[in-house]
């Protein structure tokens, strides 16, 4: 009988073959989450996040410029699309952790990532071609059909830009041309797997974590040294040709969502911390107001502590929404879908008709696509997770 040695980390006693390959030792389960954390609204959370998009979305596409209701009434507070994109990348962070925890591998783990992203953003490149850009293209669709330009918009699947974002005759009466805005943010949450993945292999497990809010905590201390010269910056990080600015923000909300998994065993999620935390966002808020001397910019700097405990408080509270994923995981369906039918949506009611219709038949046009790529495209692709070892 081969030797065995026995790991006692966190909650959980994990017995190995001691001959096991080192690579599959970086790759040490966690445990589970607590008990108060097994039942989560995280379905219902991300769906919330895919709604959010949508209604931040109509206002510019609707040609009302980039600010809606919301974010007019919070005075700048709530840019609802972009809140939408930070709910992903908070639930994505600590979700993504408590994975790559599980993995045997770190090939195990980028395979399992890339049946959840890529089986659903090639079918809807598909349907992007084949049927929504065929139904309001301006061109004869024989012509359509034979351009070059219309099958390489296809490269929109390959995640990382520069890709093109247009099709022929399609939405070519507005100065924006673009067929599905939403997509590129995708990549940007694939690169913090990949940035999550170093840290896994490059540092001993007893690390990890220590390492994880460090990097946390010294890029939110050092915000204000950081933030006018990269949002004032165009630079794009080689190879990947992503913003480093947007790197850094929505990389701000994944590691935090990572630092919740790694130390869920000490934080508390109560209402009355949420109200703190809310109160400390609203407080840099009113304080950025009130002083010439505080940036505005301030307000970003309490959001990236803000959010993740309030998107982590409501998805940690229970009841009837804890069991919302019986319905499916339809968030990522919403996400690739809603721009090209919400443009869709626009140019049949018109720039002029009233919001409320607009996000409302664009969410009820979204919906059915959604449900038809988690059940017969994101659901069976999630089976063959286990293929890899």
């Amino acid at each position: 009988m081969p030797q065995s040695v026995t790991i006692f980390y966190t909650q959980l006693t994990i017995t190995m073959p001691k001959n096991t390959p080192l690579k599959n030792r970086l790759f040490i389960p966690l445990g589970n989450t607590s008990r108060e954390q097994e039942a989560n609204n995280f379905d219902f959370m991300r769906f919330l996040g895919a709604c959010l998009v949508i209604y931040g979305h109509a206002y510019p596409l609707s040609g009302r410029g980039t600010f809606d209701h919301i974010q007019l009434w919070t005075r700048g507070i709530f840019p609802t699309a972009h809140m939408g994109v930070a709910i992903f990348f908070v639930i994505s962070g600590f979700l993504i952790s408590q994975s790559i925890s599980r993995s045997p591998s770190a090939l195990n783990f980028l395979w399992k990532r890339a049946v959840r992203i890529f089986p659903g953003l090639f079918v809807a490149a598909l349907v992007t071609v084949f049927v929504l850009g065929a139904m309001v293209t301006s061109l004869p669709l024989g012509e359509y059909f034979t351009l070059s330009e219309t099958y390489r918009y296809l490269l929109v699947t390959k995640l990382y830009p520069p890709y093109p974002d247009t099709l022929p005759g399609v939405f070519n009466t507005s100065e924006n041309h673009t067929v599905n805005g939403s997509l590129w943010t995708l990549a940007y949450e694939f690169t913090c797997y990949f940035a999550l993945l170093a840290v896994n292999l490059l540092f001993p497990a007893k690390f990890r974590k220590q390492i994880i809010l460090t990097c946390f905590i010294v890029t939110w201390l050092s915000y204000p040294f950081w933030v006018e010269p990269l949002s004032g910056s165009s630079f794009q990080i080689p190879l990947f040709h992503l913003r480093l600015f947007n790197l850094v923000d929505f990389g701000m909300y994944f590691v935090a969502g990572c630092v919740a998994f790694h130390y869920r065993q000490y934080i508390l999620y109560k209402g009355y911390l949420a109200l703190s935390f809310f109160s400390f966002w609203i407080g840099t808020y009113l304080l950025a107001e009130s002083s010439p001397s505080i940036p505005l910019s301030c307000v970003v700097w309490a959001r990236y502590l803000a959010i993740p405990y309030l998107v982590l408080y409501l998805s940690f509270i229970r009841g009837h929404l804890n069991g919302f994923g019986r319905f499916g995981d339809l968030s990522y369906g919403l996400y690739i879908y809603a721009f090209p039918i919400q443009r869709i949506v626009v140019s049949v009611l018109g720039a002029t008709a009233p919001i409320g219709p607009i996000i409302l038949l664009s969410f009820l046009c979204v919906l059915p696509f959604a449900w038809l790529s988690w059940n017969f495209v994101e659901k069976p692709c999630l089976r063959l997770k286990g293929i890899v070892a």
